[in-house]
């Protein structure tokens, strides 16, 4: 008598028992924070900490770590590897990094393959905000940008006036954002804007002012905009 289904049985059975096995556990799990989360100045850090755990919660130690960031605008540009890091004895880590532009992080564990979830850093231009007298009751405001050379900011900036002591001040002035110019060139990185306001006898020259530039060329955070009637100090 043939024993050929004796012995295709138990191996069919042990195909059929992986078959029905869940899929392997993520051997790493990665969460991260950025911070500042609504943004930093041109020429600030922005500090991405965060923790590696094994599948079952369990901290990792000792395993290396790479900051991966993409810049503005995205779509078309690759992840690259900016920072590298350690995690410590609670699998905890940071990265501090100066970008020039908003990006997109995330970190990678090398050592497992897995990544943590992708999160925004947003750069906005570095700023400078001045006041002139140009005559009685009459200032000029002026705004100062610098961004990396290869910006162009276009949009608008605004500028707000209130009396002095009261926390807000309203709208007051849109100033066009032009590029600086020397000897009739432009100066790669450096921009200006410009307003006259006057303002009401009755303050005594007394005043608050501030500005405000919208997010524009990759540079700024999108969900915070621009006041559009009161500026609140």
């Amino acid at each position: 008598m043939s024993t050929l289904p004796t012995v295709l049985r138990p191996l069919l059975i042990a195909l059929l028992a992986l078959a029905l096995l869940p899929a392997a556990a993520s051997a790493a799990v990665i969460d991260i924070q950025v911070s500042p989360s609504d943004g930093a100045y041109l020429g600030e850090i922005h500090t991405v900490t965060g923790k590696i755990t094994g599948p079952y919660g369990a901290p990792l130690v000792g395993r290396q770590l790479q900051l991966e960031a993409k810049p503005f605008p995205f779509r078309g540009r690759p992840y690259t590897v900016v920072e590298t890091a350690m995690s410590g004895l609670d699998g905890r880590f940071a990265f501090d990094h100066a970008f020039d532009r908003n990006q997109r992080l995330r970190v990678f564990a090398p050592e497992f393959g897995d990544r943590s979830a992708v999160e925004p850093a947003y750069v906005f231009p570095s700023t400078y905000l001045t006041y002139t007298l140009v005559r009685r009751n009459v200032i000029r405001l002026v705004q100062a940008y610098r961004t990396p050379a290869n910006v162009r900011l276009t949009k608008p900036t605004l500028f707000y006036v209130g009396k002095a002591g009261l926390r807000k001040a309203p709208l007051a002035a849109r100033g066009k954002t032009r590029p600086v110019k020397r000897n009739g060139k432009r100066v790669k990185g450096r921009f200006r804007a410009i307003a006259r306001v006057r303002i009401p006898k009755a303050w005594k020259g007394r005043f608050r002012f501030a500005s405000c530039f919208p997010y524009n060329a990759g540079m700024g955070n999108p969900k915070l905009g621009c006041p559009k009637k009161n500026y609140r100090f």
